[in-house]
């Protein structure tokens, strides 16, 4: 169920001389949709509203009128009653634009529909066939719902004459222009429809000689219609083994780089610190490394030849050598 809400009432009388509009705001009684507005929750939340818009204006408007709930602003809200013995809330709404006006007075707009949003829905205790709810308006609009052809409205001329005129017939061009109100105002096209077969319903019932089979067949449609309109789930296809294999494969193809990615950073730490260890001088063929010990016993040698004779000296060295023979080449 949307959040959205709009309500449509009849108009009850237009002025000519003034610009005014008379009717209904929102009313305890059931709506085409089956809902009923709770007047006791309600009424706060429009006389805050009005609040809002005669402190913003100074008190020159009393509420915000467009054309079809959509961006034409077509007048403001000149008075505003709260019949509590009744239960409904009760406006005059003056229309300054003049092509709204016009449409007026052709009888194209057939009554006030209440823009808002619901604050609280809950089934009616003396209804359960009802929901019961509460509205935080944003807006009223003039709108040409369908009418009965035998309803009328009541034209005050601005010589004072009063005239009963009945509401036009709906052309191509007001259901045109009912339908792109709606669209730039965003509603879904699905709940459009809906608004739509509420409208038909709710005329066949205001006429005191109506078909209930005929009500009934509409409402099924309506279901269809709706039902048929809301976004279908993606469709599931049959997979292609090969397609299957190939994922089965890629997913082992990445279990397996997951298990090598920790020895490969393990082997590469490995790699660098055996870069970063000196390695040993390299080896000429028939040399052999002397380590400083080895110089430091040499020196020593060399201190106790030095204190023998020449003869002697050449002696022990002679048979050094042939104890430890080297090899050169």
């Amino acid at each position: 169920m949307s959040d959205r809400l709009q309500m449509f009432i009849p108009l009850r009388k237009a002025d000519a001389a003034q610009r005014l509009v008379y009717g209904y705001a929102t009313a305890e009684s059931p709506d085409r949709a089956g809902e009923i507005c709770d007047y006791a929750s309600t009424k706060p939340q429009y006389q805050a509203w009005s609040k809002n818009f005669a402190k913003a204006t100074d008190g020159k408007s009393l509420g915000n009128v467009r054309a079809m709930h959509g961006a034409v602003a077509a007048g403001k809200i000149a008075s505003i009653r709260f019949n509590d013995a009744e239960k409904r809330i009760e406006i005059a709404a003056k229309i300054i634009d003049d092509d709204e006006w016009r449409k007026v007075e052709e009888g194209v707009y057939t009554g006030f529909s209440q823009g808002g949003a619901y604050l609280k829905r809950w089934p009616d205790p003396e209804n359960p066939d009802l929901v019961r709810y509460t509205a935080r308006p944003s807006e009223i609009s003039l709108v040409d719902l369908p009418c009965l052809p035998e309803a009328s409205f009541e034209l005050v001329k601005a010589d004072g004459a009063r005239e009963t005129r009945a509401f036009a017939h709906k052309t191509p061009s007001a259901l045109s222009d009912w339908l792109r109100g709606n669209i730039e105002n965003g509603a879904p096209a699905a709940e459009i429809i809906g608004d739509f077969f509420d409208a038909i319903v709710h005329d066949l019932n205001a006429d005191p000689i109506h078909d209930d089979g005929l009500t009934e067949l509409l409402a099924r449609l309506k279901t269809e219609v709706v039902v048929a309109m809301q976004p279908r789930p993606a469709q599931k296809f049959s997979a292609d083994p090969r397609v299957e294999k190939l994922s089965a494969e890629t997913d082992a193809l990445r279990k397996l780089t997951a298990d090598l990615r920790p020895k490969l950073a393990e082997l590469a730490a490995r790699v660098e610190a055996l870069e970063q260890t000196p390695a040993p001088p390299p080896l000429i063929p028939g040399y052999a490394a002397v380590s400083k010990s080895n110089e430091t016993g040499l020196d020593a040698l060399a201190a106790e030849l030095a204190r023998l004779s020449p003869a002697k000296a050449s002696l022990v060295l002679i048979k050094a050598a042939q104890s430890q023979p080297k090899r050169f080449g």
